[in-house]
């Protein structure tokens, strides 16, 4: 994860909070395995960088920046979320990302 994604990693997941939600980053990376000295991949292909609830509905943030782009697993797990009752954002920036959170905020209070 480059510095720039950390950051608005850190800055999403603090903004959330302060909005009254909760938040916590959802690693996916493989583990290495010291016995058997290789990766072991996550359990899930695709989690979204931030999961979070609000007034008990799941919010999915996806972090991308520059030319990054969602893969095919990441858009299935968005697309899951959305399909079962909640919600995902793509975030590019931190306005942006703000846009969207309380646009969905408006949409469950």
């Amino acid at each position: 994860m480059s510095k720039a994604s950390a950051d608005l990693t850190n800055e999403v997941i603090n903004y959330i909070y302060v909005a009254g939600g909760f938040a916590w980053r959802a690693s996916s990376v493989g583990v290495f395995d010291t016995k058997r000295m290789h990766f072991r991949a996550a359990a899930k292909k695709g989690v979204s960088d931030i999961l979070s609830i609000y007034k008990g509905r799941l919010i999915a943030v996806e972090i991308k920046i520059g030319t990054d782009s969602l893969s095919d697993e990441q858009k299935g797990f968005m697309n899951n979320i959305d399909h079962y009752g909640g919600y995902s954002i793509v975030a590019i920036n931190l306005e942006q990302f703000k846009k969207e959170w309380n646009d969905i905020v408006a949409l469950i209070s």
